[in-house]
């Protein structure tokens, strides 16, 4: 609608710069008794087809520009005087009801109740600016979209930000407590109240007590910036390893970790009871147990030696409940003469986990540590690579035992 107007009004303009007669004339309609010149307009209604109203007084086309004043009285441009009398329009088309009868334009005017679609885009109504713009108040109303501010009370998706309280997934981070687990690994700092050098204790057979591998992981800590330790026991490891200094350990070569539940019958060279008593009086914080190897080799049976594991355990915790261990997946066997060994190993390390997982607690946690894979089992042989009799590893093997090790113990911070 407005397009229209705008294209009568451009009309107007053409034909008011034709010559001073149709400006003149358009003064007289300008003036009250222009209203007649709205009888003029209903040339307009004829005006509706622009050719009517170009014949005639084109200041009764101008009297379109009226109603195109309606416009903000675009007609202004006739002589300003118009907007003046546009000004009445102004009056609310109430009075502009009155240009109503010459204002069958004001059926034209239907074009400012068009404008009432201008209150469908509540700005027209502000578009009325001329008069219905009282109507504009209904802009205020039309501020009643501010009353769609009832989105404001929309705003209880504020309180829809009760989905804050559906952050109550926030107290799904009680797995976070979930992480209790992880107080489990607390008491891997059960060590967390750990104050100075971690007393850490090699403990098993000639594997731990006569190859390369405690003193390597003692080199490999301090190297890897990790010197918060000592190595305790009354065995000392002075193996030639290169440059990494001498350990104590409790490795005791030929000894059986079975013999180390009694004292009756003793054997001499395979351990006692009395023996494992005196070790865990040492009251280690860390104990590093690699223990089996003899007893497969004897092809003692795995549930017996995982017994045996439990009582070493016990005799450590009766001296210190909060002792921390780490049990090894032992190292292959392929000795010379013996065909069942490494399965017997095998065999042991399949359970290790499992009794492991049974027998740890969260004052005293017990950590497994894959040994046996840092080593190719298939070729640990005599004479290979890592061992020169398929049982003890030699320096490059105990280098490969070392870094599981220290492995092991990093990933529970330790030391």
């Amino acid at each position: 609608m407005r397009s229209n107007i705008a294209r009568q009004f451009f009309v107007v303009i053409g034909l008011l710069s034709l010559g001073p007669a149709c400006g003149s004339q358009t003064d007289h309609g300008g003036s009250g008794t222009g209203g007649t010149t709205g009888t003029g307009g209903a040339t307009h209604t004829g005006g509706t087809t622009p050719s009517a109203g170009g014949s005639s007084t084109t200041s009764s086309a101008g009297g379109t520009s009226a109603t195109g004043g309606s416009q903000g009285a675009g007609g202004v441009t006739t002589s300003g005087g118009v907007t003046t009398s546009g000004g009445t329009t102004a009056t609310g088309g109430a009075t502009g009801g009155t240009t109503a009868s010459g204002g069958t334009t004001s059926a034209g005017g239907v074009i400012a109740t068009g404008g009432t679609t201008s209150t469908g885009g509540r700005t027209g109504t502000g578009g009325t600016t001329g008069g219905t713009g009282g109507s504009a108040g209904t802009k205020a109303t039309g501020g009643s979209t501010g009353a769609t501010t009832t989105s404001s009370t929309g705003g209880r998706t504020a309180t829809g930000g009760a989905t804050v309280t559906g952050g109550t997934v926030g107290t799904g981070g009680t797995k976070a407590t979930g992480g209790a687990t992880g107080t489990g690994g607390t008491t891997g700092a059960g060590g967390g109240t750990h104050t100075g050098k971690w007393q850490i204790m090699p403990l098993g057979d000639s594997i731990t007590g006569t190859t390369c591998y405690p003193k390597l992981l003692s080199q490999e800590l301090i190297d890897k910036g990790h010197s918060n330790f000592t190595f305790v026991g009354t065995v000392l490891n002075n193996q030639g390893c290169g440059s990494a200094p001498n350990v104590q350990t409790e490795g005791h070569g030929g000894y059986l970790v079975t013999y180390l539940t009694t004292d009756s019958p003793p054997q001499s060279g395979k351990g006692t009871l009395t023996e494992l008593k005196s070790w865990a009086a040492e009251k280690p914080e860390v104990v590093l147990m690699e223990y089996g190897t003899n007893d497969a080799w004897s092809s003692i049976a795995t549930q017996t030696i995982l017994d045996a594991y439990g009582t070493v355990v016990d005799q450590f915790r009766s001296q210190s409940p909060n002792v921390i261990f780490f049990v090894a997946q032992i190292t292959p066997l392929n000795p010379s003469g013996c065909t069942s060994c490494e399965a017997n190993v095998e065999a042991l390390n399949a359970k290790i986990p499992t009794w492991a997982s049974g027998k740890s607690t969260a004052a005293s946690p017990i950590y497994v540590v894959n040994v046996w894979a840092s080593l190719p089992a298939a070729t640990y042989t005599p004479n290979s690579t890592y061992t020169s009799d398929g049982c003890h590893p030699n320096a490059a093997g105990s280098q490969l035992m070392a870094d599981a090790w220290y492995a092991g113990l990093v990933a529970q911070g330790i030391p």
